[in-house]
């Protein structure tokens, strides 16, 4: 547990636990609205117990002030954090700004970045052996997709790509996305759980990002199994989760996601990803991260 008194000042406080200070401009800000919540946030993270009116009364401040965490909180899955995740404007709310100017908010857009990336790589490597199918699995919006099809594949008819995902309002913003980007033609969607999808043909491409975060390696593993089933011969697969830099490089971002908003994640290292690839029957070929190593990307084929 960690100790210290509430009583310091915000500028103690954050050079006191080496905290960044985008965590300064956030408890600054709080501190002006309403003292007291910035006191129960900064004795939260200090590990001193709060009563459950305080904890009521600093998750209601976290709900009425920030989409990030009212989003969080009625669904960890949302596209809708991502997505704002995403935004390169300012945010009207300073706990959403916070968010967006973290480690943790930075490492999601780079994450974006480097996946769009390896995206083109597979599938200018697919290409040469013909049509490229790809099934973007739990893909929310299908952002990473479409912003790729409409650099490189909007004048090409051999490269076409499935995003499927129960969540409707995602595939209506997803629809709109792929409308707005030109590729409308070739990124289509499905609105069910991919645990129940059967494709007409298998994908050469699967893309799993930001599904697995949240979930222990046995059910990672019994994920990849049906993942696997719908990928054909010499296919691949991509399939993100978050590393323990997340909470050894940006702790309070984490303690704000994990216990005020209740985003529970599971880290996980290179070789407990190898190990859930390798129990999930496929072969791990090789893995990159973001910028800031907070999201490990594995690759593995069958």
């Amino acid at each position: 547990m960690k100790t210290g008194s509430t009583q310091h000042s915000v500028d103690e406080f954050v050079r006191q636990y080496g905290l960044d200070n985008y965590v300064l401009d956030l408890l600054q800000a709080i501190a002006c609205d309403n003292e007291k919540i910035k006191d129960l946030l900064i004795s939260d993270y200090l590990g001193n117990p709060l009563s459950a009116v305080e904890e009521e009364e600093l998750l209601d401040y976290f709900i009425m002030n920030s989409i990030f965490s009212a989003a969080t909180v009625a669904n960890p899955a949302t596209s809708v954090v991502t997505e704002l995740l995403y935004s390169q404007s300012k945010h009207p709310f300073a706990i959403d700004q916070y968010f967006l100017e973290s480690k943790s908010g930075k490492a999601i857009r780079s994450r974006l970045l480097r996946v769009e990336e390896y995206i083109h790589e597979l599938i200018e490597d697919y290409r040469k052996d013909g049509d490229v199918l790809i099934g973007n699995l739990g893909g929310g919006p299908g952002r990473d997709v479409c912003d790729v099809f409409s650099s490189y594949y909007q004048d090409s008819s051999n490269v076409v790509a499935i995003t499927v995902e129960r969540d409707e309002m995602a595939i209506k913003r997803g629809t709109r996305i792929a409308e707005a980007a030109g590729v409308d033609d070739k990124v289509h969607f499905s609105r069910t759980s991919f645990m129940r999808f059967g494709p007409e043909k298998k994908f050469n491409i699967i893309l799993l990002v930001g599904v697995l975060c949240s979930l222990p390696p046995e059910t990672c593993v019994a994920v990849l199994k049906v993942a696997s089933q719908m990928m054909a011969d010499g296919g691949c697969i991509m399939v993100s989760n978050v590393t323990p830099l997340m909470v050894q490089e940006d702790p309070f971002t984490y303690f704000i996601m994990e216990k005020i908003v209740g985003w529970k994640l599971i880290f996980k290292t290179d070789g407990v990803m190898k190990d859930i690839l390798n129990r999930a029957g496929l072969t791990w070929t090789n893995s990159f991260t973001d910028d800031y190593g907070f999201h490990l990307m594995a690759i593995g084929t069958k």
